[in-house]
């Protein structure tokens, strides 16, 4: 019985080899990376012994085996991580480079945005100093305006309360005949009043004093200056101190004993009112409906004149209009033509070769001028 046992052990621990490279196929099958190791472990679960009956020949095949799959092992062991590890250095350096890319691009982004900022604050900058001397230059010049506002109105006061100025009818008046037909506004005119200033206390204050002109429906009823030259009353007042408001003043080529084809007078459109500031009411139907207002009344050192307005207009800035000799009579009735024709109204009057006319001219806005243009009906001399 013990022997029949016994010999059931012997029986047990010989191992087939086809069962024992089964084992092997199938571990290679399974897991390709077999190492001696693996065998041993594999032998000791077989309880392979010194005594087992196992073939030399049959241990060379599995040392063999396990010798090329050891090769093998190496082989992928050594190729495996190094082309795993160029992968993820490429990865790497991919990662890197999108890296830099993001980070160059970043930095792009914040030069651009930075150049950006830059210009920004540069045009800032620039608006900036060419906005300051701009904002002192009209700050300056609204100081000036309060300041000059008061003294300019003060001036005019002082002016009127010390002139005598009347109103009188004449019958000795000359009446400048005229081609104008009946029912005409002229004839009316002619009937008006003359005005008669005494110029003693003007010359006084400023010796410059020429004229003193009355505008109906306006604000203009002031004295006239007239000097060498065009420019000096564009910036001083009546008593000669320096003012932006300037004051009326003839044409310095005018004669202002001899009313000639074109006697101009300019000033200022200030928007206190002073000046020529209320002239632009002449654009307004309003003014336009009351006859009387289209009447000019001038009277000088010389003469007491009446005007009847025949032209109103505004216009880009020109000097068509300001010529004040005439070569012939044609070219002064190209010259009545043309500015009768820009007439924002009719007048309903005639203007011919054999008329004086007076002409107003300040300015319209920065860039243009308001003009008005009267011929002389009526003079006295003094």
């Amino acid at each position: 019985m013990s022997d029949v046992k016994k010999g059931k052990n012997k029986k047990e621990d010989n191992i087939e080899l086809p069962k024992l490279k089964k084992d092997y196929k199938n571990k290679k099958k399974y897991d390709y990376t077999i190492t001696a190791d693996d065998i041993v472990k594999l032998v000791e679960n077989h309880e392979i012994k010194k005594d087992s009956k196992i073939k030399k020949e049959d241990l060379s095949f599995i040392k063999k085996e396990v010798t090329t799959r050891e090769e093998k092992n190496k082989k992928i062991y050594e190729n495996t991580p190094k082309e795993k590890n160029e992968i993820k250095d490429n990865k790497d350096k991919n990662k890197d480079k999108n890296i830099d890319k993001n980070i160059e691009s970043k930095n792009e982004h914040k030069k651009r945005k930075k150049r950006k900022l830059n210009k920004g604050k540069l045009l800032s900058l620039i608006i900036l100093l060419i906005m300051i001397p701009i904002l002192a230059f009209s700050t300056y010049k609204i100081v000036v305006y309060l300041i000059e506002t008061p003294k300019t109105k003060d001036l005019i006061k002082d002016i009127t309360d010390n002139t005598k100025i009347k109103e009188y009818e004449s019958e000795d008046a000359e009446i400048i005949k005229s081609d104008e037909k009946p029912n005409t506004p002229y004839w009316n005119f002619i009937k008006m009043k003359l005005i008669d200033v005494d110029f003693n206390s003007l010359k006084e204050t400023n010796n410059d004093t020429v004229a003193w002109l009355f505008v109906g429906g306006t604000n203009v009823n002031y004295p006239v200056v007239q000097t060498s030259n065009n420019d000096y009353y564009l910036n001083h007042s009546f008593d000669k101190t320096k003012n932006s408001g300037g004051w009326l003043f003839m044409d310095y080529r005018n004669d202002k004993n001899d009313y000639g084809k074109n006697t101009i007078i300019y000033g200022h459109n200030m928007k206190n009112q002073t000046m020529f500031g209320t002239l632009k009411k002449l654009l307004s139907k309003e003014w336009y409906k009351t006859q009387d207002n289209r009447i000019i009344k001038m009277s000088s050192e010389n003469y007491n004149t009446l005007w009847q307005i025949y032209s109103v207009y505004t216009l880009e800035t020109t000097s068509d209009y300001i010529q004040t000799d005439f070569a012939s009579d044609e070219e002064y009735q190209k010259f009545i033509d043309l500015v009768k024709g820009r007439s924002i109204a009719d007048f309903n009057t005639s203007v011919t070769t054999s008329d004086k006319t007076l002409t107003l001219s300040t300015c319209h806005g920065s860039a243009k001028k308001l003009v008005v243009h009267a011929k002389l009906i009526k003079i006295e001399a003094k």
